[in-house]
């Protein structure tokens, strides 16, 4: 008779989604360097030890609670592929691209925008949060690339691809978010915003 491991699996996700919730909670309430892997094990009812194992320090803790956040689950489901990119991928003009790009971007600022401004307020100040940084750049550029070239093939990029690309790239980076918010701006008023820069800077 084979061996049953759903409840040893069950039990294990359960444990992983404990500390992440937990991790969140300390890293937007203490910010990075108050977070301590102690303090997130005792509040997920795990060791630290347990932490350690499956995250690898804080880093990696953080790292991982981002890419929950901007997912919105824990499934290992690429963003791209997920039904909320589905608007940005079936576009058929620019001014539908423009929207479903503003809203989705939204949607990912929503969701991991607060984490961000703490990490962003403590640049500097830690290498393991500016390599944690330079990741999260890095696979925005990724996202980036692939927009701006499947825009590139229809058509829709009023100037070189390549600047185009890194346009983009700073526009959705959280650091722009996080000036906005320091004024007062809403999700709202930030997916207006996206959405008229990219038609009058980017798209045809």
């Amino acid at each position: 008779m084979a061996y049953d491991n759903r409840s040893r699996a069950a039990a294990a996700q359960a444990t992983r989604a404990a500390v992440l919730a937990a991790a969140r909670d300390a890293f937007l309430d203490a910010g990075y360097a108050g977070t301590t892997i102690r303090a997130v094990a005792e509040a997920a009812g795990v060791s630290p030890e347990t932490v350690y194992k499956r995250f690898g320090g804080k880093a990696g803790l953080l790292k991982a609670v981002y890419d929950v956040a901007m997912a919105g689950d824990d499934d290992p489901v690429p963003i791209a592929e997920r039904p909320e990119f589905l608007a940005v991928r079936t576009a058929s003009t620019t001014a539908e691209v423009a929207a479903a790009y503003a809203a989705y971007a939204r949607l990912l600022t929503g969701r991991a925008g607060p984490l961000m401004r703490v990490v962003l307020s403590a640049r500097g100040t830690d290498p393991d949060l500016d390599a944690f940084v330079r990741t999260v750049d890095g696979e925005r550029l990724i996202g980036a690339t692939m927009a701006t070239t499947g825009w590139a093939e229809k058509g829709w990029l009023r100037g070189d691809p390549d600047r185009s690309r890194d346009h983009l790239w700073m526009l959705i980076s959280p650091a722009v978010w996080a000036l906005f918010a320091e004024r007062g701006w809403t999700l709202d008023d930030y997916e207006t915003w996206l959405r008229t820069t990219l038609t009058a800077t980017i798209l045809a």
